[in-house]
């Protein structure tokens, strides 16, 4: 009797693990601007070397909403901006891609009707300010619509691991996997169950 309550348990936590990651991944598949919204949080895997040593290639960074009014100059922030691809456009102009950027806030310059923020990469002078684009390649400064949140924790080198879990496909085969095999041991348990039983 214990064991089977037991093994109920185990079932519905795992149900609870496995729907709760369903959950954020389909958040973040379906709206992945709005996702810290919802969840208050958000996860990377950093692709860029622009924050070694502090931060590496492969480390998982967890991003929390933050107010206007709490962010602080030597924050890490994760922010939206434009980066140049190697595509040019029909007019012959360089693509410039939507990305999201972690970097170090360097200052905040507030000149009475709005609030602008400059930010620096790891390893260089303070005032060694970003230079940043939007869509159209113009120079621009970041203002706090474009900040998506404050860095919280990192976890170093999990993001070869979480790639894996961030791909839906594979999170389906995983999960469908994992059901094959709990399916498997459960008739195996009620077969043995059944032949001892009868022995009997």
């Amino acid at each position: 009797m214990a064991k089977q309550k037991k093994g109920k348990v185990i079932n519905i936590l795992f149900l609870i693990v496995i729907s709760l990651m369903l959950f954020y991944i389909a958040v973040n598949s379906f709206f992945p601007d709005q996702s810290i919204d919802y969840l208050g949080f958000k996860s990377y895997v950093v692709i860029s070397p622009s924050m070694e040593p502090d931060i590496n290639v492969n480390d998982l960074i967890v991003v929390v909403k933050v107010k206007q009014e709490d962010l602080e100059v030597d924050d890490i922030i994760s922010f939206y901006t434009y980066l140049p691809t190697n595509q040019i456009d029909e007019f012959g102009d360089t693509v410039y891609l939507k990305s999201v950027v972690t970097h170090y806030l360097a200052a905040i310059n507030d000149d009475g009707s709005d609030i602008t923020y400059k930010t620096h990469r790891a390893g260089v002078a303070d005032d060694a300010y970003d230079d940043w684009n939007d869509i159209h390649g113009n120079p621009i400064d970041l203002n706090f619509d474009d900040i998506i949140g404050r860095v919280s924790f990192t976890v170093p080198k999990v993001g070869v691991v979480l790639k894996v879990f961030t791909n839906p496909i594979m999170v389906v085969l995983i999960v469908v996997n994992i059901s094959i095999i709990v399916a498997v041991v459960k008739v195996t348990k009620k077969a043995l169950s059944t032949t001892e039983g009868e022995e009997k």
